[in-house]
């Protein structure tokens, strides 16, 4: 029993670097487990539009929080007889704060486990598609809840960014 101590202690002191003092292993690990519970956030793009209603959304975050969203509505398609002065643009524009990005980051926790093959929906519904890192997930209103929990979040962000361009 005598020698298995000593072996054990000379495997403790050995494993440190000369000059390095000794931490406990709890310690350790409940460090490691802080760093990773922050989710970091991937970019993101969201395009999400209605033909017969003639509308277009595209909202882009970056990795380091940077939103912006383009909205048009009366937008014309190719060589329609629209009048393009009736074509409205906003623009908006903002930097998410820690929390936001936090919020954001998580709502895309299992995003790797969604299909990219297109869901369905509706004849002449809105059709959405939004890029997570590499990963895309489109379709109609057969998307599955948690991409349009994400479409919702990020609305709710942008009705409280800034108007920066008509």
């Amino acid at each position: 029993m005598r020698r298995f101590c000593l072996i054990l202690i000379a495997f403790a002191i050995g494993c440190n670097k000369p000059g390095e003092v000794p931490r406990a292993g709890l310690q350790q690990s409940e460090t490691t487990a802080t760093i990773n519970t922050k989710p970091a956030l991937k970019p993101i793009e969201l395009h999400y539009g209605i033909y017969l209603a003639r509308s277009d959304h595209r909202i882009t975050v970056s990795a380091d929080g940077t939103l912006r969203s383009v909205r048009t509505d009366n937008k014309r398609y190719g060589g329609n007889d629209i009048d393009p002065k009736h074509e409205r643009v906003e623009v908006r524009e903002s930097k998410l704060t820690t929390e936001q990005v936090e919020d954001l980051a998580r709502l895309f926790t299992d995003w790797d486990s969604l299909s990219t093959t297109p869901y369905s929906g509706v004849p002449d519904g809105g059709h959405i598609s939004i890029r997570y890192g590499d990963r895309t997930v489109s379709g109609g209103s057969e998307v599955p809840n948690q991409v349009t929990e994400v479409r919702v979040r990020l609305m709710e962000l942008v009705r409280s960014m800034p108007v920066v361009a008509p």
